[in-house]
């Protein structure tokens, strides 16, 4: 199966990536957690089609995949944006009716999988306290939304995917700090045991980027199988990370808590490491599913 985007799309995806890097610093990050006013990016993201992108044309959107959207969700992750842009872009927009996608969404799609949503798309709720310093989010009614199936499906992969870019960005905050940080005389970045651990995380995200896109494109098992990776490369990537950084990892002065945060709140957010390897347990036990290492990427 081809994973590649065309040009066009990853072209988006680099842009979407600029922006998100670009206008979510850390500086920005620390005054939300500090509960101080910021910019806000709304406006931004309608300009750039961000929430328009799985839109139809005929609606003004540009009527993408979901693929491309895990494209900008991974991108989202690497920048650690607090904003809801992928739950209304990705999960809301592609399940409106006419009606709503001619007004403008703000609502969040209920799901049990998702029992909190933030404070910025309900008109009240019971506020939930996040080990997110960077979200306010509160406790959302069950709903009845159609298609819920689909609507899992959707949050489940954007999810995956922002624990991928989450990762990447984590790897590459212990490479730089590597570089910088001297013991012995040398950079401890040139210190084997550091090489490898870095190493060994890079590889478990190249691994799971196509699983991801495989589960956007393919749905069914394959999302299973893809939240399940993005997790447990994320737990690895956060664990690295604070090993490579030693006690700083820990403290507040350095931005690394900032993504580990988030990484470990988007792992039980659409399903955890449980919901989901239940859910494999049952259509490999209890269906027909095909088994074997040659399944994986069918």
């Amino acid at each position: 199966m081809d994973f590649r985007f065309t040009e066009n799309q990853q072209d988006l995806i680099d842009a979407a990536k600029a922006f998100f890097i670009g206008e979510n610093t850390a500086e920005r990050m620390r005054k939300i957690a500090a509960g101080e006013t910021v910019d806000n990016l709304w406006p931004q993201f309608a300009e750039l089609g961000l929430l328009g992108l799985m839109a139809p044309e005929s609606a003004g959107g540009l009527e993408q995949p979901l693929v491309v959207m895990a494209g900008v969700a991974e991108a989202a992750g690497y920048a650690g944006l607090p904003e809801p842009c992928l739950e209304i872009a990705g999960v809301s927009v592609p399940h409106a009716n006419e009606e709503e996608l001619s007004g403008q969404i703000t609502r969040a799609m209920r799901s049990e999988l998702r029992p909190h949503i933030d404070s910025s798309l309900a008109d009240s709720g019971e506020v939930v306290m996040s080990i997110d310093p960077l979200r306010k989010l509160v406790k959302a009614d069950s709903g009845n939304d159609q298609n819920i199936d689909s609507i899992n499906h959707h949050g489940a992969v954007l999810s995956a995917a922002q624990l991928v870019g989450l990762s990447q960005r984590m790897v590459d905050m212990s490479v730089e700090y590597a570089k910088d940080r001297h013991q012995f005389g040398k950079p401890i970045g040139s210190f084997q045991a550091i090489k490898h651990h870095l190493a060994t995380v890079y590889t478990q995200i190249e691994f799971t980027r196509p699983m991801v896109h495989l589960a956007a494109i393919k749905g069914g098992r394959a999302v299973h199988t893809a939240k399940v990776a993005a997790i447990d490369t994320a737990m690895m990537a956060a664990e690295t990370a604070i090993q490579v950084h030693g006690g700083m990892g820990y403290t507040f002065e350095v931005d690394l808590h900032l993504f580990m945060k988030r990484a470990w709140s988007l792992c039980g957010e659409w399903g955890d490491r449980n919901y989901h390897m239940k859910k494999l347990e049952e259509l490999v036990l209890e269906g027909d599913e095909p088994l074997g290492p040659g399944t994986t990427f069918s």
